[in-house]
């Protein structure tokens, strides 16, 4: 079932791998899948290549070599997968032509807040804001929640790059060993993002163009768990030099380990 097979494909295609050969009573009895219901899944596990129909009296039931036959099932999935995933960025290139919502105004008075629930949401929101920076990104943050979210957000962070939008990255809690060493290095681009380490457990947000801020909730990592977005300007001054106090106290990742 967990490559995509009906419950009762399951039982009937497990029934005649068990088997080999074997005719469709058999099938039912063995499967407690009822025959009639037997002979419509058949013809389905024929066309996904699971089984054979030899020709004869009874007709008799084969399942072809495992391998090839899930290995077909994973090629169909991911053809569906990658027609889906087209489908959807032609929905979003139309349906982001539009203005769909008012521009955050700076100076209205008071800051706005949004507590943000785990996951995608979170994502989702760093996607955007990353995407919508002009001059700066400052992020603290542990190396496994730098490592995920860099490699989720690799195009919108290399683009903002591009678009000379300077990107500053404190890895908190670092610990100075060869694993977390050829973690940075195999994960982090750290040619173009301008990182520094720092060895104890600092605060965990993200300021971007010190307009709006992400700040972590816990210790899980700010897509793992709720996080605290807003654009109150007194408290990103805050996170700002507090950033700005840490970045001085951090050690440059290339200098540690040459």
């Amino acid at each position: 079932m967990g490559l995509g097979l009906s419950p009762n494909q399951a039982k009937v295609y497990q029934t005649i791998l068990k088997f080999g050969n074997v005719p469709v009573g058999m099938i039912a009895k063995s499967s407690s899948v009822r025959r009639e219901d037997v002979y419509k899944v058949l013809p389905a596990l024929e066309k996904m290549g699971l089984i054979e129909k030899l020709l004869g009296k009874p007709a008799m039931i084969r399942a072809t070599p495992v391998a090839g036959a899930l290995t077909s099932l994973i090629i169909d999935e991911k053809v569906k997968s990658d027609e889906k995933i087209a489908a959807m960025k032609t929905k979003f290139q139309e349906l982001s032509k539009a203005k769909w919502v008012r521009t955050i105004v700076e100076d209205d008075g008071e800051g706005q807040y949004a507590v943000l629930p785990e996951g995608k949401a979170v994502i989702a929101k760093l996607t955007s804001l990353v995407a919508s920076s002009e001059i700066n990104v400052f992020w603290i943050d542990t190396l496994k929640e730098i490592s995920h979210v860099t490699s989720l957000l690799g195009a919108e962070i290399k683009k903002a790059i591009h678009n000379k939008v300077e990107v500053k990255v404190i890895i908190e809690d670092f610990k100075d060993d060869e694993i977390q060493t050829k973690q940075v290095q195999h994960t982090i681009d750290n040619e173009s993002i301008n990182i520094r380490f720092h060895y104890v457990a600092l605060s965990r947000f993200a300021v971007f163009d010190g307009r709006e801020a992400m700040i972590s909730t816990n210790r899980k990592g700010a897509s793992e768990d709720t996080s605290l977005w807003t654009t109150d300007t007194n408290l990103i001054g805050v996170l700002n030099r507090y950033f700005e106090t840490v970045w001085s106290e951090s050690e440059e990742l290339r200098k540690q380990h040459r």
